[in-house]
C-alpha cells in the first residue's frame, strides 16, 4: 500500500524531512524566533498607569514611531477620553526618558 488515491503513504527518508522532526517543533522555533522590540518608556508607562490615570478609561495599547496608542472599550468612552488628552501628554510628557515630540492617538478595542 504504498500509493492510495494518487498519494505515496510511505515514510521520507530522515535526509528529506527537513530541519524540524515535528510540526511542533517548527512552531516552538518560528516563536522563539520573533523579534520582540522592547521600549523602556513604553514598559514605564505600562507600569506606572494605573497609578498616574486612575480613573481615566482608557489602557496603553503600544509607542511606535513617537505615538503612544490608548485603547478604549467603545466609541463613548473615547470621547470622553479625547478631551483629556492634553493632560494626559503633559504627565507622559513629564516621565523620565519620554521622547521630546510625540503624539498619543487612540484606538478602538472591545
Amino acid at each position: 500500500m504504498a500509493f492510495e488515491n494518487g498519494v505515496n503513504w510511505q515514510p521520507l527518508e530522515p535526509e528529506s524531512r527537513g530541519r524540524f522532526r515535528s510540526f511542533s517543533d517548527a512552531v516552538q522555533f518560528s516563536f522563539k524566533s520573533l523579534y520582540l522590540e522592547r521600549n523602556p518608556f513604553f514598559a514605564q508607562i505600562a507600569d506606572r498607569w494605573k497609578s498616574l490615570f486612575p480613573d481615566l478609561r482608557a489602557r496603553p495599547l503600544r509607542f511606535e514611531n513617537g505615538t503612544l496608542f490608548l485603547a478604549v472599550r467603545n466609541a463613548p468612552a473615547a470621547f470622553i477620553v479625547r478631551p483629556k488628552l492634553a493632560a494626559v501628554r503633559r504627565i507622559v510628557a513629564a516621565l523620565p526618558g519620554a521622547p521630546a515630540k510625540f503624539s498619543i492617538k487612540l484606538e478602538i478595542h472591545a
